[in-house]
């Protein structure tokens, strides 16, 4: 019989480890404040229309960058530090690996598929 009590971690155990949910929980909460407070700023300055979707490109441009510095690099009292490697077995590691490259390769071909739908140059 197998002992499956100590179960390998999974990519949200990764996650957790390297406080990327919690980072991104923090930008998406910061992100909806600064859509707000722009809205309305934007309304009683006589802003044009465009100047709030800059604000949400922006926003949304800067999300991927808050996961990857947040996976990356870690906060501590002695400054900025990459993350410590994980401690993970060789199978659960390429599993993750697979799994990131799995999500930006969609996110890729999604943002191309729109470009195109919209008849954007690409």
């Amino acid at each position: 019989m197998d002992d499956h009590s100590e179960q390998a971690p999974g990519i949200v155990d990764e996650l957790r480890r390297r406080k990327v949910l919690r980072s991104t929980t923090i930008y998406a909460v910061g992100g909806w404040c600064v859509l707000q407070w722009s809205n309305y700023l934007f309304q009683h300055m006589a802003w044009p229309d465009w100047s709030l979707t800059l604000v949400l490109t922006f926003v949304v441009l800067g999300f991927p960058v808050t996961v990857a510095l947040s996976w990356a690099f870690d906060i501590t009292p002695a400054g900025v530090r990459l993350t410590d490697p994980a401690s993970l077995p060789a199978g659960v590691r390429t599993r993750i690996s697979w799994m990131v490259d799995a999500v930006v390769l969609l996110l890729f071909a999604g943002t191309l598929f729109m470009l195109l739908q919209q008849g954007g140059a690409v």
